[in-house]
C-alpha cells in the first residue's frame, strides 16, 4: 500500500472519516493475528487490536511520514502487547500442553509430531523477547529487515543479528530436546 496509506492518513487528518476506516479495514486482520500470536488469548488480542486503532487515530497528527503506516501500526500493537503481558504479570504458556486423542491411523506418528510441537513451543518461550518478535515479524508477517528495524526502533544489522541468533538458539534447543 505505502503511498496509498499516506494518502489515507492525509485524508483522515483533513476530516475524512472514511479514510481512517479504510486503514482499519486494510490492517485489522494482520494486527489482530499479530496480537494473537503474541498474547495467545483471542479476547485480549481483539481488545489489543481495537486499542491499536484507537491509539493510531488519536496519534494521527504525530505520524511521521518517513515511516510506513504498516510499521507504525505494528509498533503500536507490539508495545500494547508487551504492556498487556507485563501488567498481567503472566508468562507465555504452552498452548499445546494437552494432546487430543489420535485422529489418524498412525498414532505413533501423531505422537512424534505433537512432541516436536511441544519442544518448539518450549524453545520459543525461552527465546529473548526481541528475538521472538523479530522471528514473528520476519516469518509470520513476511516483513523485510528494514521494516522490522523500523518497528523495533533499531538498526537493520541488529534485526539480522536477532534473527540469526534466534534461529541458531531454536535449532540448538530443539536438538537438545530430542536427545
Amino acid at each position: 500500500m505505502g503511498g496509498e496509506d499516506h494518502a489515507l492518513v492525509e485524508r483522515a487528518l483533513d476530516g475524512d472519516e472514511g479514510a481512517f476506516e479504510e486503514l482499519v479495514r486494510a490492517y485489522q486482520a494482520p494486527i489482530y493475528y499479530l496480537a494473537l500470536r503474541y498474547v495467545r488469548e483471542e479476547g485480549a488480542a481483539a481488545d489489543l487490536a481495537q486499542t491499536t486503532f484507537l491509539k493510531a487515530f488519536q496519534g494521527l497528527r504525530g505520524f511521521r511520514h518517513g515511516s510506513s503506516v504498516k510499521t507504525w501500526l505494528y509498533r503500536i500493537v507490539i508495545n500494547l502487547c508487551k504492556n498487556y503481558l507485563r501488567d498481567r504479570g503472566r508468562k507465555r504458556e504452552d498452548s499445546l500442553g494437552e494432546m487430543d486423542p489420535p485422529s489418524t491411523a498412525d498414532p505413533l506418528r501423531e505422537l512424534i509430531v505433537h512432541e516436536d510441537q511441544r519442544l518448539l513451543v518450549q524453545a520459543w518461550g525461552r527465546l529473548p523477547e526481541r528475538q521472538r518478535i523479530t522471528v514473528m515479524l520476519k516469518v509470520n508477517e513476511g516483513m523485510k529487515y528494514r521494516e522490522i528495524a523500523e518497528v523495533l526502533g533499531c538498526s537493520v544489522g541488529t534485526v539480522k543479528a536477532n534473527f540469526h541468533h534466534a534461529c541458531t538458539r531454536l535449532k540448538t534447543m530443539l536438538q537438545e530436546g530430542k536427545r
